[in-house]
């Protein structure tokens, strides 16, 4: 793994191999920083002691520690939301996390990480450490706790939202879900913001130490994202497909490059994450998938190909 970075852009440059077809598929992982629309971030206050839960089990009947967020100066609509927090509890599958906005929108973050209809006690591994949901991470918390069980502490980092348990199979566990649709029909998202722990069964408890809330909010016409497609000589290779997808958006887009290899995609929502692929028959290229996190505009997503 290789990284590059500047005060603009920072570059990850990851190589899979695949054995059995003796191919090498590369990604390009590019975080764009908006100069017009930066990300901000908020911390929470009135964190502490989760009240233990009741019993039976129940999440909605659970005295909460509501963790609260003081948020100004966000543009509306808001094209991304993240959240992340500091939590120390032995059974994860105990806590239900949710996100309210201040018109009472409400998300779920992760709830019942790992419960079945068979086994309604659920995940037995630890949080301890700092986790942050967002719809740009990779992969779900319930994956990541499969298997684990009693002292095994699921990994600090970032993970995707995902539907409350019971649900089964727990690996990956319940479907992925998307943080930021839910919160850009908020009309007016500056207010107080709220991040509701529970605990959804009694005996074993936990706190909460910190918290943050992240929001990147829409440029009115969005962002372009544009490159070219070359030879390694610099020549531009014209009729080409390059395909954006990913985001929230609910097909793909499919553009052409001109005759001299340029390609545009204009009007993208800002704050969420994308693909970008091209696929030729006459050519294979280094790096023929980009992942790009778009905050602004991006004019030099270039493609080379191999001669």
């Amino acid at each position: 793994m290789f990284y590059f970075q500047s005060a603009r852009l920072k570059l990850r440059l990851y190589s899979l191999t695949n054995v059995a077809a003796a191919l090498s598929i590369a990604f390009l992982v590019i975080i764009s920083c908006n100069s017009s629309a930066p990300a901000q971030t908020f911390p929470g206050t009135n964190t502490g002691a989760i009240p233990d839960g009741p019993n039976p089990i129940n999440c909605t009947t659970a005295a909460p520690r509501n963790v609260t967020f003081s948020v100004s100066g966000v543009a509306s609509p808001v094209a991304s939301v993240s959240a992340g927090f500091t939590i120390n509890h032995t059974w994860a599958g105990d806590v239900d996390v949710v996100l309210i906005a201040p018109d009472s929108t409400t998300f779920t973050l992760m709830s019942r990480v790992g419960a079945t209809p068979t086994v309604v006690n659920a995940e037995n591994s630890d949080l301890t450490g700092t986790y942050a949901f967002s719809d740009a991470a990779a992969g779900g918390m319930w994956a990541a706790a499969a298997g684990g069980g009693n002292a095994f502490v699921i990994p600090s980092g970032s993970y995707r939202t995902q539907a409350s348990g019971p649900f089964t199979p727990v690996n990956p566990g319940s479907a992925f879900t998307l943080l930021n649709n839910a919160f850009t029909g908020v009309a007016a998202p500056n207010g107080t913001w709220t991040l509701r722990f529970r605990d959804c069964e009694a005996i074993i408890t936990g706190s909460v130490s910190a918290a943050t809330l992240t929001f990147v909010g829409a440029s009115a016409a969005g962002a372009s994202l544009s490159g070219r497609v070359v030879t390694s000589s610099g020549r531009g290779i014209g009729k080409t497909r390059v395909t954006l997808s990913g985001g929230s958006l609910m097909e793909n887009i499919d553009v052409l490059t001109n005759p001299f290899g340029y390609y545009t995609f204009p009007d993208v929502p800002v704050g969420e994450t994308y693909i970008v692929t091209v696929l030729t028959k006459r050519y294979s290229f280094a790096q023929p998938a980009l992942v790009v996190t778009l905050n602004d505009s991006i004019v030099d997503l270039d493609f080379y190909a191999l001669e």
